[in-house]
């Protein structure tokens, strides 16, 4: 067998995962869900950073709409990947995943964008997994009784 490794080709199992077993899919729906709690958790400390504690929760408590959508973001991002460990979700996913990649095209830096594209290409190699799953049939592994 000839040799398939290379950043290219790690970065395409991202993008398109292995969909045909169902060890496959779940490792996508999860590697997806490990990709939104680093960002929903990275989002989260970034905020606790920029506001504080005793802040954050004086203009949650004032319904500053600008941290509530924050707020709300993160917790989508964090229910999404807590949702994608068993293999659903993707609804939330797909919204998590758009909300993620608008917000990573409107204000970023270059470095910002490709750690970004990394992390949208697990997101939707994540969300076609779990799609697979919902769908529930199809796999290589399943066993099929053909004269049963």
């Amino acid at each position: 067998m000839a040799y398939e490794g290379g950043s290219g080709n790690t970065f395409k199992n991202l993008w398109s995962p292995d969909l045909t077993t169902r060890a496959g899919a779940l490792n996508a729906a999860q590697t997806a869900s490990l990709a939104l709690y680093i960002v929903g958790f990275g989002r989260l400390f970034l905020l606790w950073l920029t506001v504080g504690f005793d802040n954050l929760v004086a203009l949650i408590g004032q319904a500053n709409p600008i941290l509530l959508i924050a707020v709300a973001e993160i917790a989508l991002m964090l229910i999404a990947a807590t949702m994608l460990r068993s293999g659903r979700g993707a609804i939330l996913a797909v919204i998590a995943a758009a909300l993620y990649a608008i917000g990573m095209l409107v204000s970023g830096t270059i470095f910002s964008w490709i750690v970004g594209i990394i992390m949208f290409a697990a997101m939707v190699g994540g969300v076609r997994g779990a799609w697979a799953l919902s769908r529930g049939r199809g796999f290589s592994d399943d066993v099929i009784d053909t004269f049963a």
